[in-house]
Order: structure tokens, then C-alpha cells, then sequence
């Protein structure tokens, strides 16, 4: 059965058709414009969150830290800004509170006399280029309680202390001089002079061998009172357990050794195991650790 459509109907269906075509073509595109932008946002933002999690350390990675130095005891710049300040010398200024080097003693003008009267009375150098003459008269006192021998009464009070710190030991420092007068000191030096004469020698070598053993009147530490002679003047001293004991202890109470042998071309004065001399208790440690003689000892304080 055939069948026959109308010019209208081919329309009408053509129309519809048409309106189909253009209905369907907006649903794609707006299918697209809202499916496909919101897919590519998402992946935007994935992208975005993927990069930031990738900028933080994994938890197996630790931050970097500065180079520390190499040592502790490496001094750090002045200036760590790394920027020169300008007027400033390349030189750090000097300490204030060190001390500036003080000069040498001037020998030549040293007067002992002047020392004994200051607070540094106990350093006096006495020898023969600086005599003190035969009118000093220091403050005198038996060096130990009920001796006849008699030191500079500040001696005195050191040296007794000594003694009995000695005695407790079995040691008996029995001093044999301490102060001597000038007229004492004449008499002494001009009696040893004639002893050697009287065995044969010069003059000449007499006071040669004197002056090896004793000072000439004025020159000594003895008129000043500030040095002991202990228990006799024997050369041997040295090989005693009294010498021993004062080696080993006397500069806790001030005294030293005053002319030591390996001394002799710096004092001038052969060795005197028995003459001990009071300097003070700091001088007399500093001496004897340093192994010094009294004028190395002038000579570095001054």
C-alpha cells in the first residue's frame, strides 16, 4: 500500500528534523563547555597541589644547614656583615689595660740606700758597684729568740718562723752572722787578708782570695741586715742536709740562695752555700722558679 506524503508534512518533518539537529548541537555544546572546562580546572588544581608537595622535603630528606666552622678556637671577622667601616685602621688599638714595658734599670744612677727606704727594702741590691757605706743603721732584732745575732727586725721575724718550721724537722738552721757593722765588716775582711798573707800569698792575692769569700767593708748585704749566714762559712755547706732543707724550702719565707756557682759572671761573687738572703716571699718563689739570681730578678721587674 502506497504512501503518499503531503508537501505540508515533508515540511513540517523537515522543520522538526531541523529542530532536532539544532536542539542536539546545543546540548553538545553546552555538554562540552561545562564538562571539559570543569575537567581542566581540576586538573589545574592537581597541578598547582602536585608542585607545592613538591616543594617540601621528603620525609627522608633533612633541611640544609650552614657550614659550621671548622674549629671552635678559630677567631670570627670583627666585621661579619662583611662590610668595611670606613675611617678604622686595619690594626686593632692596643689594650688599655696592658701594661707598657717598663724600661731597664738604670745601674748607673741606682742608689741601694733609696731602695731601703721604700716599701721595696727587701729587693735592695748591695754589692760593689752600689755600696751602701758605713752609715746606714737599720731597725735591729735577735734573728731567732735568745741568739746574739742580730738582722733587720722585719728579717728577723721570717727568718724565726723558718727556724722553727725547720726544727720541727730535725733541721737546726743555727745562724752564724747576720747584721755586721762597717767597723765589724773592716775588721773581718782586714783579719782574713793577713790570715792569707800569713800562708804565703801577696797582697794582691790575698784580698783576690778575701774578697772570694766576704765583701769589703760597705759593701755588703750583711750591713744592711737583710742576709744570713747559716751555721758556719764552710764550702762544703752544700753537701748538708741543712742546705738540702733550704734549697727546698727557704723561698717560702722569702730567702734565696743569694750567689749561686752557675751565677758567678752575673753577680761577680763565687758561691756562698751558707749566705741566704730575704728578699719576700713573692720575689723569693719567682727566683727560685725561674732560676734566677737577684739581679735577673731586678733586671726582668723593672
Amino acid at each position: 500500500m502506497a504512501i503518499h506524503i503531503t508537501r505540508r508534512e515533508l515540511k513540517i518533518k523537515t522543520r522538526l528534523f531541523a529542530a532536532l539537529v539544532i536542539i542536539l548541537g546545543t546540548m553538545s555544546i553546552l555538554y562540552f563547555a561545562f564538562c571539559k572546562g570543569k575537567g581542566y580546572s581540576q586538573i589545574k588544581i592537581e597541578t598547582k597541589q602536585t608542585e607545592a608537595v613538591g616543594d617540601e622535603p621528603t620525609k627522608n630528606q633533612e633541611p640544609e644547614t650552614p657550614d659550621e666552622p671548622v674549629s671552635d678556637s678559630e677567631p670570627e671577622p670583627e666585621n661579619q656583615d662583611g662590610i668595611e667601616n670606613e675611617g678604622e685602621s686595619d690594626t686593632e688599638p692596643e689594650s688599655e689595660s696592658e701594661p707598657e714595658s717598663k724600661p731597664h734599670i738604670s745601674w748607673e744612677s741606682y742608689d741601694p740606700l733609696e731602695v731601703l727606704a721604700g716599701d721595696d727594702w727587701m729587693l735592695a741590691l748591695i754589692n760593689a758597684n752600689h755600696p751602701i757605706g758605713k752609715n746606714y743603721s737599720p731597725n735591729l732584732s735577735p734573728i731567732i729568740s735568745g741568739s746574739m745575732v742580730t738582722a733587720d727586725s722585719r728579717v728577723s721575724e721570717a727568718y724565726q718562723k723558718m727556724y722553727n718550721d725547720a726544727k720541727a724537722q730535725d733541721i737546726i738552721l743555727a745562724p752564724y752572722a747576720a747584721y755586721l757593722s762597717y767597723y765589724r765588716q773592716q775588721e773581718n775582711y782586714n783579719n782574713l787578708v793577713n790570715n792569707f798573707i800569713e800562708q804565703g800569698m801577696s797582697e794582691e792575692e790575698a784580698k783576690n782570695s778575701a774578697n772570694s769569700r766576704i765583701d769589703e767593708p760597705g759593701t755588703s748585704e750583711s750591713g744592711a741586715g737583710l742576709s744570713v749566714d747559716i751555721i758556719g762559712t764552710s764550702s762544703d755547706f752544700d753537701k748538708t742536709k741543712e742546705y738540702a732543707w733550704l734549697t727546698a724550702n727557704a723561698h717560702k719565707y722569702g730567702f734565696i740562695l743569694r750567689y749561686p756557682e752557675e751565677k758567678f759572671a752575673i753577680t761577680g761573687v763565687r758561691a756562698r752555700p751558707w749566705h741566704w738572703r730575704y728578699v719576700g716571699v713573692d720575689a723569693a718563689t719567682e727566683i727560685k722558679t725561674q732560676n734566677l739570681c737577684l739581679e735577673e730578678y731586678l733586671e726582668k721587674n723593672n
